[in-house]
């Protein structure tokens, strides 16, 4: 990856692309995906979604009922995180440099560990979005929990780094509306995940109508605020374009 240190819009590029807009586009993509399949399957496949080995009625189906048990919302998902997984990889890195250049030196390993858990957390969103609950459950288990324990200590670790270890204490407004809308995120996600994990565990004990439907809408919340939480990050970063060039990928 080349990053120049001299102004590149004086050079000749082939495509400019404000950061902005990449952001955006690269969590539109499964926040798009996510609501079409659940709605779809509400639509077309309610009762076979919502039937579980409690034979109790339900409003919500789980999320790995509908981006993975029937089509086209299969592969609807799976086309929208296998576009957006190139694009996340390198916001990660436009990341890691963002991360450089603000926290102090000395807590430069608090930085390392935060991006490798956000390396794992979307290895782990290919790996759950590849191997679909009805098809390979034991894996899909394996790459779901993988995911949500790697996106929650990401978020902690990213806003205590953010609040506590930059080199300049002083945060502009966009900063300070950054940092709020990721705590925010990341209490309500872990809060949503808690609920997810109750409601879960309620309805395969006392099987209540409803019941796996509250599970579904906390699994909503969670899915949600972590897109929320990486949303933040074209607060954050200090570059204003991306181009491709004959050198290569560059910014500015």
């Amino acid at each position: 990856m080349y990053l120049p240190l001299h102004n590149v819009s004086r050079t000749k590029y082939f495509i400019k692309i404000p950061v902005k807009k990449l952001g955006v586009f690269t969590v539109s993509l499964p926040l798009f995906a996510f609501f079409s399949c659940v709605l779809m399957t509400m639509y077309k496949d309610f009762e076979k979604a919502n039937d579980t080995h409690c034979k109790v009625p339900n409003l919500f189906p789980s999320i790995s009922a509908s981006i993975g048990n029937y089509e086209p919302q299969n592969t609807i998902w799976k086309t929208a995180i296998y576009i957006h997984a190139p694009l996340r990889f390198y916001i990660i890195f436009l990341r890691w440099e963002y991360y450089r250049n603000i926290i102090r030196e000395n807590c430069i390993f608090v930085v390392k560990i935060a991006v490798f858990l956000n390396i794992l957390e979307n290895l782990a969103l290919l790996g759950l979005t590849h191997w679909t609950s009805s098809e390979n459950y034991p894996y899909h288990e394996v790459c779901f929990k993988l995911f949500i324990g790697t996106s929650i200590f990401y978020m902690f670790f990213t806003c205590i780094m953010l609040s506590k270890y930059r080199r300049k204490p002083n945060f502009s407004s966009l900063e300070r509306y950054s940092m709020k809308l990721k705590w925010r995120s990341f209490f309500i996600n872990v809060g949503s995940f808690a609920f997810a994990a109750y409601f879960f565990l309620r309805h395969n004990r006392l099987c209540e109508p409803y019941v796996y439907s509250m599970f579904g809408f906390s699994e909503y919340i969670v899915v949600i605020t972590n897109i929320t939480f990486h949303l933040t990050t074209i607060y954050d970063l200090q570059i204003r374009f991306v181009y491709l060039s004959k050198k290569g990928i560059e910014t500015e």
